[in-house]
């Protein structure tokens, strides 16, 4: 077996454990990351829904909307944030040593495709899986972030729930199309973050329409419906809907989000409308976090809500 470069502590493809003399910092749970005030999870119940598309496309609408953006590319088995930023290359160092991520577009990105070649499979067992995974968020020297979002792997497995036990999450974006199936799968990721207590800050509906290439034309691809009942049904806001466009994979595959390639275009305008919410969501929840931690604003909340019931 090959050795990888440092990521940052040297493994070897094939292991099924830790690093041996690896610290256990990462025992202790809900350790904050410094200078990061938002960790948002990007999350889909099933592959293939677009999740990796929202993400990149989403932090660069945000960057352009003047917040310091980051991308930590969680799926550790099929990564693919390095393709689709144009970052595919070894992670820099400082005059330190410490290891960064790379910048592109104006959003700062960590991947597992940053350290293995591209025609590499990871072939870790869980412990060595979430040790991996935390060094991403604690070994990294990120700068200061108003956001970094975090672009999980499909379903409801150990990935998702090693960050929501050890990582202080801020909240949650779910991603599916409107076909029945994919909405199912949602529904069950929805479910995990509410018994979790992880705000789920809304629901994006990828592949609304398609957009003709001759004419521009959008044409509905899927039931129309599906998506926004299970918002209701949920009790989760629908943030949006983000047509296909059948050249963004070709421009994914070059490394060049639709944002950055087409900023006039319908796509772009679906995402700068998404960062949009995902901003106000944040600050909805910036400000329940300030009243909650305050005992005082917290008794006078309770309080009106018993005046309320009583009446």
């Amino acid at each position: 077996m090959s050795e990888i470069p440092e990521f940052p502590i040297p493994v070897t493809l094939g292991n099924t454990e830790p690093t041996p003399g690896a610290q256990p910092w990462y025992a202790e749970p809900q350790q904050s990351i410094a200078g990061i005030e938002n960790i948002v999870l990007v999350a889909s119940g099933k592959g293939g829904v677009g999740k990796s598309t929202v993400t990149v496309n989403l932090a660069c609408a945000l960057a352009q909307a003047g917040k310091r953006v980051g991308i930590l590319d969680a799926d550790l088995y099929g990564p693919s944030i390095t393709r689709m930023m144009g970052t595919d290359r070894e992670l820099p160092t400082d005059a330190d040593g410490r290891t960064l991520p790379v910048d592109n577009y104006g959003v700062w990105t960590v991947s597992v495709g940053n350290v293995l070649p591209p025609e590499a499979a990871l072939v870790w067992k869980g412990p060595l899986v979430t040790q991996a995974l935390l060094q991403m968020f604690h070994d990294i020297a990120w700068p200061e972030l108003d956001i970094l979002l975090v672009d999980l792997p499909p379903g409801t497995g150990d990935v998702p729930l090693t960050i929501l036990e050890q990582i202080p999450v801020t909240g949650a974006v779910l991603v599916t199309t409107p076909q029945k199936l994919s909405v199912v799968d949602a529904a069950r990721g929805i479910a995990m973050f509410h018994d979790l207590d992880i705000p789920v800050f809304g629901i994006v509906e990828n592949m609304t329409s398609y957009i003709c290439p001759c004419c521009g034309e959008q044409q509905a691809l899927f039931p129309d419906g599906t998506v926004s009942t299970l918002a209701q049904r949920k009790h989760v806001r629908l943030l949006g809907g983000v047509p296909l466009d059948p050249e963004g994979q070709l421009l994914a595959d070059a490394g060049t989000p639709l944002v950055k390639s087409r900023p006039e275009g319908a796509v772009a305008a679906a995402f700068v409308g998404l960062a949009a919410e995902l901003e106000a969501a944040l600050e909805k929840e910036r400000i329940f976090r300030a009243r909650d931690s305050d005992a005082e604003a917290r008794a006078e909340h309770e309080a009106f809500w018993e005046n309320l019931l009583d009446d």
